[in-house]
């Protein structure tokens, strides 16, 4: 009965202690290397990719990861190239196979959710493909067989000397031989490693035969059960696994305090130059030994004082048939786990992960040398994933492409993402347009989970090594009345960041919110403009009281930060009129809100001056303003309209939101600007597309 009881202990602790995807990573230690700004998001999604496979870690100095991976302190260091699409995974020397093949598959997964591949940096090190599980599991259980023959030969205890010391030499005899076994075995390796390899297969034998002794002498034959489910059936799972990364919790811990488990982990130590951890298998393997010898030893001399097991009364003869039944219900018990262990090991299904990878279609465009050119390429109609949009911010790349985004964009109902997306991204190169398309066909910066989508406002690049690292202010937006034009209302700021190699395509690395979501438009639309100038990058925000009269703009408010650190807002200062403050709502008005500018605005700066354009009152107003500053920080003053640019809401043909563009088609003394248009008849739009492109023309600086 208790052996059957022990039975459905153990096989209670396997079903329960192993999940359906056991021999998946499991917080397998791992470190990114490159410029903090790109880590920093990654190494967040990467910890955060389901059932956690990596615990994940960055540095920026690929010598600093090279001595964590000698160390043993990770098990693969992954080298970010940026100028590329392909990155270099780099394993430790020493490593497990079957962890070997898991972080290959796992990381090329993970990469291909990008757009990337990974380069797979061969280790000529003489370790590597080797495996100690299958020989320390041996061993250990060599240890335990060898218990069961002397039980079976002699009876369960040592109740003369000679007896005794027949169990010591046989244990010694049988750990010299495995000893011995390992030595040969390990022949390829120096003397030194053999040596210390052949003395763990010796002291794993000592510690299994000690420990199950003890086991027999103190619980007779649900003793010995109780061994073989700790020591022969335990170790199971590590051994169908391959490495205890590729368990989870318990099993993941519980098989480094198995025997064979901590032999596993000293034998790594043995042949390798690391020794991370090797506390805990050494008093495993050492307290074994001790605890199995004291027992064994005690019960010479105390046998008579104590309690002897209901075993022991029995005939040599009884006793081995009785036994006999503990070894097939052991050898049942192990068969069962191993089933058991095989058939969760084998139902693993990989979790599938969105896939943030971009691709790009080229349409031919021509020269672009004017506006003419500009108000041209707008008209083209071969495009069916970008038909129509609005906003239409720009940045310049460093490899002479630029970067367009627009707002909500029409594609084509033929497409996957048919209808509008919130957001869509274009290349602009010479005689070519590419619009930059995600695997799911919809918004580049894809909408959150519960809805909420990302209207760009403002983008800004910074020319790195081989790549562009682009930075885009957005806008959270939530849908309030699908049939209303202005049903939604603008939930806070969000900072997307691209990665942009010379000549690639851009890959989405993080999406960050900046503040809870919250309508109220007094607090500043962030990033609804945006500038770099020397080491700063400049986020201008609009803000206003609610419900405000007709024809009342925004105030204008600025905030900066290093453009590496603008997703961290915690590193933001405001400008408070007089200085920078670390306090959000100490920023100070640049422009009031009284004849203000529009939500959404440009500021740049020329030849050492700074203007602010936007159509003055928002949406309503009409007039065309420069405001102009001799610094970031203002105070700006409004200069004379440029120009008129009405609503157009009484005819139905919108209007609004006038951008400049200063590094396109740069001329001393003007700037290009572009505005929306759309129309108040949706069908109109989606008969006619062009009706929802932007138009450009060029404006005249003001002189002051």
């Amino acid at each position: 009965m208790l052996c059957a009881v022990l039975v459905l202990i153990a096989l209670g602790w396997i079903v329960t202690g192993l999940r359906a995807d056991s021999g998946e990573l499991h917080e397998a230690p791992v470190v990114l290397v490159g410029p903090d700004v790109v880590t920093s998001p990654l190494v967040k999604q990467v910890n955060a990719v389901p059932g956690r496979p990596f615990s994940a870690g960055a540095v920026d100095d690929p010598a600093e990861a090279a001595e964590l991976l000698a160390g043993g302190d990770v098990v693969a260091v992954l080298e970010l190239d940026l100028s590329g699409t392909q990155d270099q995974l780099r394993l430790a020397a020493a490593h497990r196979p079957a962890l070997a093949r898991a972080v290959r598959a796992e990381v090329s997964r993970i990469e291909k959710t990008r757009g990337r591949t990974v380069a797979f940096v061969s280790s000529t090190d003489r370790h590597e493909a080797r495996s100690f599980s299958p020989l320390t599991f041996a061993t250990a259980l060599a240890g335990f067989l060898l218990v069961c023959v002397v039980s079976l030969v002699w009876g369960p205890l040592a109740r003369t000397l000679p007896r005794l010391l027949a169990r010591l030499t046989a244990l010694a005899a049988l750990a010299v031989g495995a000893g011995l076994s390992g030595w040969l075995l390990a022949a390829p390796l120096p003397a030194g490693e053999r040596m210390l390899l052949g003395s763990v297969l010796a002291a794993t034998v000592i510690a299994a035969g000690a420990l199950t002794f003890a086991c027999e002498v103190i619980g007779g034959l649900p003793g010995l059960l109780l061994a073989a489910m700790v020591i022969v059936a335990g170790p199971v799972p590590l051994l169908l696994a391959g490495d205890r990364l590729l368990l989870t919790d318990p099993w993941s811990t519980g098989s480094g305090w198995t025997i064979a488990g901590a032999a596993e982990s000293l034998s790594w130590a043995a042949v390798g130059d690391a020794h991370p951890g090797i506390a805990q298998p050494l008093v495993t393997i050492v307290g074994s030994a001790l605890l199995g010898l004291v027992v064994l030893v005690a019960t010479r001399w105390l046998v008579r004082g104590v309690v002897v097991p209901e075993g022991a009364h029995l005939s040599v003869g009884r006793w081995r048939g009785s036994l006999g039944a503990v070894l097939v219900s052991a050898t049942c018990l192990t068969v069962l786990v191993t089933a058991v262990t095989s058939a969760l090991h084998g139902q693993t299904v990989p979790r599938p992960l969105p896939s943030l990878a971009s691709t790009t279609q080229c349409v031919p465009s021509g020269p672009v040398e004017d506006v003419d050119d500009l108000n041209r390429i707008t008209r083209l109609r071969a495009e069916p994933a970008l038909q129509g949009g609005d906003v239409g911010v720009s940045a310049a790349l460093g490899d002479g492409r630029s970067i367009w985004m627009f707002g909500d964009t029409l594609r084509d109902k033929d497409l996957p993402g048919a209808g509008f997306v919130r957001n869509s991204m274009l290349l602009v190169e010479p005689d070519c347009l590419r619009v930059v398309l995600p695997e799911s066909g919809g918004a580049i910066i894809p909408d959150r989970d519960d809805g909420v989508g990302y209207w760009p406002m403002s983008v800004t690049s910074l020319d790195k090594p081989g790549y562009a690292l682009v930075v885009v202010a957005a806008q959270r937006v939530r849908t309030t009345d699908s049939e209303d034009a202005f049903g939604f209302e603008a939930l806070g700021p969000a900072i997307a960041q691209f990665v942009v190699p010379d000549g690639g395509v851009p890959q989405l690395i993080a999406v960050t919110d900046i503040g809870a979501d919250d309508a109220d438009t007094r607090r500043p639309m962030w990033g609804a403009a945006a500038a770099v100038s020397g080491e700063w990058l400049y986020l201008y925000g609009t803000a206003r009281e609610p419900d405000p009269p007709l024809g009342t703009g925004f105030a204008l408010h600025v905030a900066r930060v290093a453009p590496d650190q603008v997703a961290d807002p915690d590193r933001w200062t405001y400008w408070d009129g007089t200085r920078w403050s670390r306090r959000a709502g100490s920023s100070s008005e640049l422009i009031p809100a009284t004849d203000g500018v529009s939500q959404t605005l440009s500021v740049f700066e020329r030849d050492g001056r700074w203007y602010a354009f936007s159509k003055s009152g928002e949406f309503l107003g009409d007039d065309l303003v420069f405001w102009t500053s001799s610094s970031p920080t203002g105070p700006f003053r409004a200069q004379p309209p440029v120009g008129t640019l009405p609503s157009g809401v009484a005819a139905g043909e919108l209007r609004y939101m006038p951008l400049a563009h200063p590094d396109i088609l740069e001329q001393p003394g003007s700037v290009i600007v572009s505005y929306s248009r759309n129309s108040t008849d949706l069908g109109a739009v989606l008969r006619n597309p062009l009706l929802y492109r932007p138009k450009f023309i060029r404006l005249d600086l003001p002189d002051r």
